[in-house]
């Protein structure tokens, strides 16, 4: 008995190739759509990993590039400018003609790319919160975002340490922050709480063994390549003296008598 017809023969081969051309086509449809893929590195965002420094408002180019340098140093990571923002008059404290840090450092988290590994808000404008006079920084602790204030680095750098060595200490401080590193007791350590000028001047550019042993941990660090790209930039800007010199690149310990003469014989 014959199961099929000549025209059926022929329907059937005229279905399978319709079936073969339309796999190829959705094969070659789908490879469009992918192609691009290898260009683009898994279609990775460009910010992925990397620092994020955010200008809020009118902020010097060379304050931006400093950042940049000694946050890179400091995270051995890329660091990026991003688009920055506009200041937000909501933030702003009439009566003290000072802006909320922690306005601006919401403000930052509210904007901050969700590929970036850090993002550092950068302002020129004087912050504060209610409790205190005025404030250097914020960071979120832990988190991933903080907020640098340049506005009074300037004041009272007459025979004292320069304006760009006061800022790396913010930047490593508020940084540590976001790592959920606290203020350190050790008199030397960056993450010493700067409750004015004379706090962060004695300070160094760089973390006690402790603070730099946790920060090296959470970030994937290793400790001797780090204080070479802090010493290089140290060195890049012209900053030994106000850093301590070389031996303030390493971390500096603990004085094991917290006594005032302790204190001054460890200084």
């Amino acid at each position: 008995m014959r199961l099929f017809t000549t025209k059926s023969k022929r329907s059937f081969t005229l279905i399978g190739v319709s079936v073969v051309v339309a796999v190829a086509a959705a094969f070659v449809i789908w490879m469009y759509g992918h192609g691009g893929d290898d260009e683009a590195g898994d279609g990775a965002s460009p910010l992925e990993g990397k620092i994020c420094v955010m200008p809020i408002g009118d902020v010097p180019e060379e304050d931006v590039a400093f950042a940049c340098d000694v946050l890179a140093a400091h995270l051995g990571r890329e660091a990026v400018v991003f688009e920055p923002l506009p200041l937000q008059e909501s933030y702003y404290y009439s009566e003290r003609d000072q802006y909320g840090a922690a306005g601006f450092l919401g403000y930052v988290e509210a904007n901050a790319p969700a590929e970036a590994f850090r993002v550092v808000g950068l302002t020129a404008e004087d912050i504060t919160i209610p409790q205190l006079n005025f404030l250097f920084g914020m960071g979120r602790c832990p988190g991933k975002c903080a907020v640098i204030s340049t506005h009074r680095l300037e004041y009272y750098c007459e025979g004292r340490v320069p304006r760009r060595v006061r800022f790396a200490k913010l930047i490593i401080h508020e940084l540590g922050h976001t790592f959920g590193l606290l203020h350190c007791r050790r008199p030397l350590c960056a993450m010493k709480f700067a409750d004015g000028y004379a706090t962060l001047d004695y300070t160094r550019v760089a973390l006690c063994e402790r603070c730099e042993a946790r920060l090296c941990k959470m970030a994937a660090l290793a400790a001797r390549e780090r204080r070479e790209d802090i010493e290089e930039v140290v060195k890049r800007y012209g900053l030994w003296a106000g850093a301590g010199g070389r031996e303030g690149m390493t971390p500096p310990p603990a004085p094991a008598d917290l006594s005032p003469e302790g204190m001054e014989a460890f200084r």
